[in-house]
């Protein structure tokens, strides 16, 4: 049968296009879609490649502000309901299937049935490195920061300050050289493509990108992008979430442990887990694991050894914190958002933070770890910590008695300019060291216990008055420290 060439206009329009690669092991369209009976339009054979269309039309109903706009109109308004339609067009292209999705058409696709890093990888290898517009990114820190860094013109990586250790790339827009395939690309699990696209050549668009994705020409500018990737696929999700309920059971907690997935006082915070209520149990100092695993068994009036933990324990398990100056309990997070969790997998490291799993590149950790070891040098004389020992209990039993050190935790002194106090140190120490000591938690933890260090190390030799501030505090703390700060200067 002919080939058809019609119904192109000349001069097509700039047309948004968006989309996804469907995985190999998905054979055919239906086993792509939520609901497999659902009826497709094939594509006219005399386009010359194979494809289906699949419609629906969400039901109509109105918005949930109308609610409220209806409170001031007794006598009734009238605004009709409207609907939400969709599609999906299916091509095949190289013996691989794709989807374009249209207004709401994605949700008529199974999760998991596409490559979830088609769209970013694809991009970074197709765009101008010099011409980059748009880097959405997720900075990991206490609670995660997601940012769109966007720039007034085309440019390259270095107008949006990437941090290449912490900054997980999540989606990218730029443009590629060859402007008359594409004027802008933007990358994040699908690809979407802004260009003069017709439909004859669907088939023969979708074979560049997929000869993109199957590159590594992304490696020259953006390497660091393998260093720690957010999973997305579902698959992989439960997977990993099974091996993790595999490892809780044999409770096995080497790379397993609890930890507040946001930024908490401290000195003022205490926890208590599924079952536990005011009156009938005092709160904890920290999150355990294995304190937690008891309370569950507790609840279920079984022995701790005996419980067989399911996902949905950490799903719906509340983490209660209560505060010190208030009688407030408050459900704060689930169970699962507080575990932290190292897994290895098909040989790659997976990180578990803040309820997402993140994949680690196992040369970039194993390398992060050597660098690492380089700077760890043990402190003679300093006791070891009991897990439930707070920052400034450890503190104070360091300090207690010792005549070779100054106890400065929460010590806040005012800098010229600084608009709140910073605290110089934790521990003076009798050869002059400015000791900073924090709670080993997680990750952010130490990144914040090098910015105090590096705060307070640049205070003091900036700032003469908080030099004199500082020997004034040790003088009392004790004395015999203090002629170490006799007229400090940098």
């Amino acid at each position: 049968m002919k080939k058809r060439t019609a119904r192109t206009p000349a001069q097509p329009p700039t047309r948004n296009l968006t989309f996804l690669l469907i995985k190999k092991e998905v054979k055919t369209f239906e086993e792509a879609l939520k609901v497999p009976s659902q009826l497709g339009e094939p594509i006219p054979e005399d386009w010359g490649f194979e494809g289906a269309l699949y419609t629906f039309e969400a039901p109509a109903k109105k918005p949930r502000w109308v609610s409220f706009v209806e409170e001031g109109f007794p006598e009734g308004i009238s605004i009709s309901p409207g609907s939400s339609p969709g599609a999906v067009l299916f091509l095949k292209a190289d013996s691989r299937l794709f989807a374009l999705t249209f207004g709401q058409g994605r949700h008529l696709l199974k999760a998991g049935a596409y490559e979830v890093d088609f769209g970013l990888k694809t991009t970074l290898n197709m765009v101008d490195a010099a011409k980059l517009r748009s880097l959405d990114v997720r900075t990991f820190e206490d609670l995660p920061v997601h940012t769109r860094r966007q720039v007034s013109r085309n440019s390259s990586l270095d107008a949006f300050t990437v941090d290449v250790v912490r900054d997980l790339l999540g989606a990218v827009t730029g443009e590629p050289p060859d402007e008359a395939f594409a004027k802008r690309l933007t990358g994040r699990d699908a690809l979407t493509l802004t260009g003069r696209v017709v439909f004859s050549e669907l088939a023969n668009t979708c074979k560049v990108l997929l000869n993109a994705y199957k590159k590594d020409t992304y490696k020259e500018h953006f390497a660091w992008v393998d260093n720690i990737r957010l999973v997305k696929d579902d698959t992989l999700r439960n997977e990993l979430n099974t091996e993790l309920l595999k490892t809780l059971n044999a409770r096995d907690f080497h790379k397993i442990h609890l930890a507040p997935p946001e930024v908490i006082d401290w000195t003022q915070a205490g926890f208590r887990y599924p079952g536990e209520r005011e009156g009938t149990s005092e709160p904890h100092n920290d999150l355990d694991i294995v304190e937690c695993i008891e309370a569950l068994a507790r609840r279920e009036g079984v022995p701790a050894s005996s419980l067989e933990l399911k996902l949905d324990d950490f799903k719906k398990g509340k983490v209660r914190i209560v505060y010190e100056d208030s009688s407030v309990e408050s459900d704060q997070w689930s169970l699962y958002n507080c575990l932290v969790a190292e897994l290895s997998n098909k040989d790659s490291l997976y990180i578990l933070s803040a309820g997402q799993w993140f994949k680690v590149e196992k040369t970039f950790a194993a390398r992060t770890l050597e660098d690492a070891k380089g700077f760890v040098k043990e402190l003679k004389g300093f006791p070891c910590a009991h897990p439930d020992d707070s920052e400034g209990q450890y503190n104070e039993k360091v300090a207690q008695g010792s005549r070779t050190l100054a106890l400065i935790d929460k010590h806040l002194l005012k800098s010229m300019g600084a608009r709140t106090g910073i605290e110089p140190c934790d521990l003076f120490s009798r050869s002059g060291q400015f000791i900073h000591i924090k709670r080993k938690i997680r990750s952010s933890t130490l990144s914040h216990l090098f910015a105090q260090g590096s705060v307070a190390a640049e205070t003091f030799l900036q700032d003469d008055s908080f030099r004199k501030k500082l020997k004034t505090v040790i003088a009392k703390k004790n004395p015999a420290l203090a002629p170490l700060l006799d007229n400090p200067s940098p």
